[in-house]
């Protein structure tokens, strides 16, 4: 699961940004919470939507997770001369390092994971873990640099040395160097196994694939969200989706030719949520909203709001226009972030819980939000 996410230096992001999952306030609705069993972070969302206006960050916020995790599970292939390619702030004069942070809970631990990096180097990775049911302080797996290394945990430093600077250790040492220890296994799953990136939905959307192993599933997930297709079939290399007629009747549909683009996209959505419902995954979704109806999007956000869709304790974090979805219920107060960019320069990121005058636990948000109350909205001129 999980806790927090910080990073710096990606894109329109300048300075160090922060997104917790954590109640902020304890104003929200319990029934959306996860509980931990950690006393330091008793309470997790299962639900956090980001809101904005068009170009102010949403979709880097979404791809800075998604950078961070290519990091750990691609670099260990990188060579000497490789370069990361960050896409930094461009805005301002810019010397600054990136940084990627990550705050999550597995197995039965709480890791903290954290890389500083150049166009060229690994220049800082540092990880730590602490027993969810201790009382002490987090204790150190590994402080890596680029001239050192230590470990109190006890990796060996001539082992880790070895890992050259434009790769992380993480990755070089579970993909190169076999290294199977429960700790260092635990961080580099979390984010190849656990952590979930939808990105471009519009465009997999297009280029969602059914066949025989998952069209049961795909049948499955469609009929609670409402949608008229009872089946699909695979005829003459064609995918036909099934729907009844007035006498209930079979009638074949080409899919690719005569299905909705709404349809498409909740086939495409539909693989990535139930591998996280089904597999206790955190799952990072851009635009949720693209092409669905609004009752479609309440559907999923509810699936992953709701503990009996939801056993293994899975979590969305979604990007959105939907503002309807701030209705102090499906979304509580806690729940809510924004991203905004002052004059159109760095984004930042801000939850609705640093209004402090917003003391409501139940109710609807998003006429003030519409009103500009809380930033975050275009100022579109109507000259």
């Amino acid at each position: 699961m999980l806790i927090s996410f910080k990073f710096s230096n990606f894109k329109s992001f300048k300075d160090k940004v922060e997104f917790t999952t954590e109640p902020l306030t304890n104003n929200g609705d319990i029934s959306n919470e996860i509980e931990t069993g950690y006393k330091k972070s008793p309470y997790l969302y299962r639900t956090s939507a980001i809101f904005g206006a068009n170009a102010s960050g949403k979709s880097n916020f979404i791809e800075a997770m998604l950078f961070f995790k290519m990091l750990v599970i691609r670099t260990y292939r990188n060579s000497t001369t490789s370069k990361f390619n960050i896409p930094v702030y461009k805005l301002a004069k810019n010397n600054k390092n990136t940084t990627f942070e990550v705050e999550f809970l597995k197995d039965g631990y709480v890791f903290r994971y954290f890389v500083e990096l150049n166009n060229d180097s690994i220049l800082k990775e540092e990880a730590y873990y602490n027993e969810t049911s201790g009382e002490g302080r987090e204790k150190c797996l590994f402080k890596r640099t680029d001239k050192d290394f230590n470990s109190p945990y006890g990796i060996d430093k001539n082992l880790a040395m070895q890992t050259i600077n434009t790769r992380l250790l993480i990755g070089d040492l579970v993909n190169n160097k076999n290294y199977q220890d429960k700790f260092v296994l635990a961080i580099y799953n979390w984010f190849a196994e656990d952590l979930l990136t939808l990105f471009n939905i519009s465009i997999l959307a297009f280029a969602v694939d059914i066949d025989e192993n998952n069209v049961d599933r795909i049948s499955k997930f469609l009929n609670k969200a409402d949608i008229d297709i009872v089946n699909f079939v695979l005829k003459d290399g064609k995918i036909y989706a099934v729907q009844k007629d007035e006498n209930n009747n079979d009638v074949l549909f080409d899919f690719k030719e005569e299905t909705s683009l709404g349809t498409k996209t909740l086939i495409a959505v539909s693989k990535f949520v139930d591998d996280a419902l089904t597999n206790g995954k955190v799952l990072f979704v851009d635009e949720l909203d693209t092409a669905l109806h609004p009752h479609l999007v309440r559907h999923l956000v509810r699936l992953f709001n709701n503990p009996e869709t939801n056993p293994k304790k899975s979590q969305l974090v979604f990007t959105s226009h939907a503002h309807y979805l701030m209705d102090g219920e499906l979304l509580t107060r806690d729940q809510i972030w924004f991203i905004g960019r002052e004059k159109g320069l760095a984004s930042d990121l801000y939850s609705l819980s640093d209004f402090k005058e917003v003391k409501r636990r139940k109710a609807t948000f998003y006429n003030e939000y519409m009103y500009g109350i809380f930033g975050a909205v275009p100022n579109v001129s109507e000259d």
